[in-house]
């Protein structure tokens, strides 16, 4: 069992909150701060109660992770006919405030708390009063892990809710616990300074134990960033007046001076820590490793949640390589919700070595003639799975019938998106130019996704086409779809840029057109694959052909199985269940509301002093 879940027991046997007191959380000790903190060793047990909320289920081990990302372009979740207030409530859109899985919101106040004890005890002790100010300390960095963890949940609660309650202090018997909403604006600009204030003072992952499970220097740099782009982008925003209306997309005037910051923290990791990450894995292997309990220090991963084996972590089972329920396998079985949709699976170049990583158009289930695990073809409608991660990939199997609590770490973020960050922050300060800078940084991701040979049409000369600030722009927005798939990024990306409402309406014209052109063989995707053809091998594994061009025959030996023409029925209509997945009467809506509403629980507690905007009863 890793390091970090040494006090998992004692962290999770703490005073959870119900939606009705979310604000109101018991303190974890009946020892004085000044007692809690007299030492590093106490500190970091403190701290891990932080670590110990973000793996619940309802944080980063299932709900905030998974749930409140999807569905966007590029990764979905079947959802019903009827609207439901269950998590497919969440993936299509129409959550109310009877939704139980926006309960999310309330486990974050209890890490957001635990964090502020730990912060305001740090900063009362002798230990923190003695340290140096001007290099990093083992005290030091553990107030900088608490700061980060803290605005980590503060970010997501202020792109998934918009504006919401902010509190910097550990809850008191006697605090006003009926506080209303703080602007999302003034939240974000908080923590983006809290965390300028303390990362110079901390460690890079290869100077802690846990390396990249615990946050570090490296990970706060690419956070401050990704705060700055969120605060600097667009976000719908209420309309106070009638809480009725669907209110309205806004980007705030202030959005270079947090350009400004993305870029200079993105700088930071990438010129001047020495090397302290890079991408050194195959793209595979970065999430391979993970599956198998490796935990690189200078490599792609910044931070990522620490989970531990049977008891918590839903990544290889809810997302993740799909394989059929059995009782035999000793992998057990995974039912993965998530899917990616086929005009993303098309976009990649066909020399892209991550497109059959990210999409995987096959499942396993147990074969009990021969005794094993083979595989069999995926439905292209709904069970193109994410094949970033896998049970079979585990370093130690689960067992027969086991399922969820992989023990997987979350991924929160990766060097690669601070390089992509940094290409996109200098391309918005750089006034229409495209500076080499930019363009270096998208060639180092897209460098490690293409073979050698490939590098100078793939890689160099792909980049070096982009002669325009809008070309450039599009080739960003693509190049974060096609590496961060199954990594929950992309609704987020969406939205800070604008483009979430439109981008699925032209995903279901494209879907529509994906499958009409493949069986008439004519229109933009008339090369696309209305078939695959497969065979078995004789390790159980299929042989798949026919990525790459619309065959027109079997070859010999092969099946075909219908692929992108399954898309449309035979009178070319796009398959209705996708009117489910995406509804018109959401994505056609402008502005499209995205945010979730505030449990009933929560505003009936508030006593009047939160309320829901944006139409959400």
């Amino acid at each position: 069992m890793k390091k970090i879940f040494i006090y998992i027991t004692i962290a999770l046997g703490l005073t959870i909150s119900s939606c009705n007191d979310f604000l109101d959380v018991e303190s974890r000790s009946k020892m004085t701060e000044e007692e809690v903190f007299e030492t590093t060793e106490d500190a970091y047990k403190a701290i891990q109660g932080i670590y110990a909320a973000l793996s619940h289920n309802r944080i980063y081990g299932l709900q905030t992770s998974t749930y409140y990302g999807c569905n966007n372009d590029i990764e979905f979740a079947t959802t019903n006919a009827v609207p439901e207030d269950t998590r497919r409530g969440l993936w299509d859109y129409t959550a109310t405030s009877s939704n139980t899985e926006i309960e999310g919101f309330i486990y974050m106040y209890i890490a957001i708390n635990r964090a502020n004890e730990c912060i305001a005890g740090i900063e009362k002790s002798k230990l923190f009063a003695e340290s140096a100010t001007d290099k990093p300390s083992t005290i030091r960095h553990l107030y900088g892990e608490a700061m980060a963890l803290r605005a980590l949940m503060y970010l997501e609660l202020t792109r998934n809710w918009g504006d919401v309650p902010f509190k910097d202090k550990p809850t008191q018997y006697n605090d006003d616990f009926y506080i209303g909403a703080t602007s999302r604006d003034t939240i974000q600009a908080h923590i983006i300074q809290d965390l300028i204030n303390v990362e110079p003072l901390m460690f890079y992952a290869s100077d802690i134990p846990e390396h990249v499970e615990r946050m570090n220097r490296g990970a706060v740099q690419g956070l401050i960033a990704r705060i700055a782009l969120t605060r600097g982008g667009w976000s719908l925003r209420p309309n106070l007046a009638n809480p009725s209306d669907p209110g309205y997309m806004h980007q705030p005037t202030d959005s270079m001076e947090y350009f400004q910051i993305a870029n200079t923290y993105c700088e930071k990791l990438i010129y001047h820590s020495g090397g302290q990450h890079d991408l050194i894995s195959s793209f595979k292997d970065v999430f391979y490793n993970q599956c198998q309990e490796v935990y690189p220090s200078n490599d792609d991963m910044l931070y990522e949640v620490a989970m531990a084996l049977n008891y918590s972590g839903a990544i290889g089972h809810s997302i993740g390589v799909r394989i059929e329920r059995n009782t035999n396998s000793p992998y057990g079985f995974s039912n993965p919700y998530y899917s990616v949709t086929l005009p993303y699976m098309f976009s990649f170049d066909p020399k892209d070595s991550r497109r059959d990583v990210s999409c995987c158009p096959y499942s396993w289930y147990w074969e009990e003639k021969n005794q094993r695990l083979e595989q069999q073809m995926a439905s292209p409608t709904s069970k193109v799975s994410i094949g970033k991660w896998s049970k079979l990939f585990m370093k130690y199997p689960q067992g027969s019938g086991a399922e969820s609590n992989t023990g997987i770490n979350w991924p929160v973020i990766r060097f690669a998106d601070v390089l992509l960050m940094h290409a996109e922050s200098e391309l918005k300060l750089g006034n229409g130019e495209i500076s080499d800078q930019a363009r270096e940084s998208l060639k180092r991701v897209r460098q490690r996704a293409f073979a050698p040979t490939d590098y100078q049409e793939c890689v160099e000369d792909y980049v070096n086409n982009l002669t325009d600030k809008e070309s450039f722009f599009k080739a960003l927005v693509n190049e974060r779809a096609w590496e961060f798939a199954g990594e929950c990024i992309r609704k987020y990306d969406l939205i800070r840029w604008n483009m979430l409402r439109s981008k699925l309406i032209e995903l279901k014209v494209n879907m529509q057109l994906l499958g009409q052109n493949t069986r008439e063989q004519s229109g933009i995707y008339a090369n696309k694959p209305a078939y695959l053809y497969y065979k078995k091998l004789n390790d159980g594994t299929l042989d798949i052909v026919g990525f790459d061009r619309n065959l027109q025959t079997a070859p010999a030996g092969y099946t075909a199985y219908a692929w992108c023409r399954d898309l449309v029925s035979d009178n070319l209509k796009l398959r209705g269940q996708f009117d489910y997945y995406w509804r018109d009467e959401i994505i056609q809506s402008n502005p499209m509301v995205y945010l979730y509403p505030f449990h009933k629980d929560v505003i009936s507690e508030s006593k009047g002093a939160l309320k829901n905007y944006y139409g959400k009863q």
